[in-house]
């Protein structure tokens, strides 16, 4: 499955509902050349380059809402740049190596090491929150990772999961004998995770009132099966299907869970606070969703994209070449 072809290659990549026109704060911003030079495919996320090529960079991560991205070198190390001054956010700890997958949260990072443990940094409060999973009599044969707002996720290789951090919103409610699971998205207080069938289960969004309510982002659309990819945003869902269209839905305020018309051929996607990215096969980005920083403002003539990741009022690229490119509130 796609989840694990990631882990397998080191990359992580971290509706179909009636059109209508989007807000004027939200965008579609898509940029398509001629000339094809990425083949990607459908059930992949990232090229078929060889690993003897040793990009710097080989997986992108962006923060959840405080605007920060972490890079996974080749060489197993990890980088942290922060868009603001959180340098608690931004301080990696010293002699981390042997990394294999990244996730950026809210506030704080995790790393998946190669041993299949996991290493916490990022604010103090967030660590009382979401604790190290790095207790092997806890947690053990960690697959991948995925950081939330104020939670956090991580998938055995028995095909199980685990939820730690806020119980905020029946986010650390994993439905009763979920198995099976293949890869897991955390949101703002729901998460995502798609099984080996192609299908996709939810949980979480049981906020009656604060600043999360319900937007519906946990409601799996009926019939939606044969799906490769998930992602969760802070108040909305996407799922990627195999033949490479995209279902969305939850919170709608800002053309989030609309998908752009005729928006087809993606193999990777990504939901961010209140915007979206979709890779396409071309190596091409489409972005939609809020845009009042210019996260949503694809740069012109951006090709050869392996990975994307959607943050705060940030968007990230990860080209073939192993340069980062960034976009948004910078």
């Amino acid at each position: 499955m796609a989840g694990r072809n990631i882990m397998i290659k080191y990359f992580l990549i971290s509706g179909l509902l009636l059109f209508s026109l989007m807000p004027i704060s939200g965008c579609i911003s898509q940029y398509t050349p001629e000339d094809h030079t990425a083949v990607l495919g459908i059930t992949k996320t990232t090229l078929n380059i060889s690993l003897d090529e040793k990009p710097e960079f080989i997986a992108i991560s962006a923060g959840k809402a405080v605007n920060h991205y972490i890079g996974l070198r080749s060489n197993g190390t990890v980088s942290a740049q922060c868009i603001q001054n959180q340098r608690a956010i931004c301080s990696v700890p010293k002699n981390l190596t042997d990394v294999i997958a990244i996730s950026a949260g809210h506030q704080y990072s995790l790393a998946l090491k190669r041993d299949g443990t996991v290493v916490f940094w990022g604010v103090p409060d967030n660590s009382k929150q979401i604790p190290t999973l790095a207790n092997r009599n806890e947690i053990s044969n960690i697959t991948a990772i995925s950081a939330g707002t104020a939670h956090s996720l991580v998938l055995t290789n028995d095909g199980t999961v685990v939820a730690k951090g806020s119980t905020k919103c029946g986010a650390l409610d994993v439905p009763e004998n979920l198995t099976n699971v293949t890869a897991i998205s955390a949101g703002g207080l729901h998460n995502l995770a798609l099984k080996d069938d192609g299908t996709v289960v939810a949980w979480g969004d049981e906020c009656e009132r604060g600043w999360l309510v319900e937007q519906g982002q946990a409601d799996i659309p009926k019939n939606l099966t044969d799906v490769v990819a998930i992602a969760a945003g802070l108040d909305h869902s996407l799922a990627l299907k195999r033949d490479g269209t995209i279902v969305a839905w939850g919170n709608n305020e800002y053309g989030q869970s609309v998908v752009p018309k005729n928006l087809k051929g993606v193999v990777a996607i990504s939901a961010g606070y209140r915007h979206n990215l979709a890779l396409k096969r071309d190596g091409t980005v489409t972005a939609w969703g809020e845009n009042n920083v210019g996260q949503c403002d694809v740069p012109i003539n951006l090709t050869d994209v392996i990975a994307i990741s959607a943050g705060g009022t940030q968007s990230v690229a990860l080209k073939k070449d192993g340069t980062i490119v960034v976009w948004g509130r910078k």
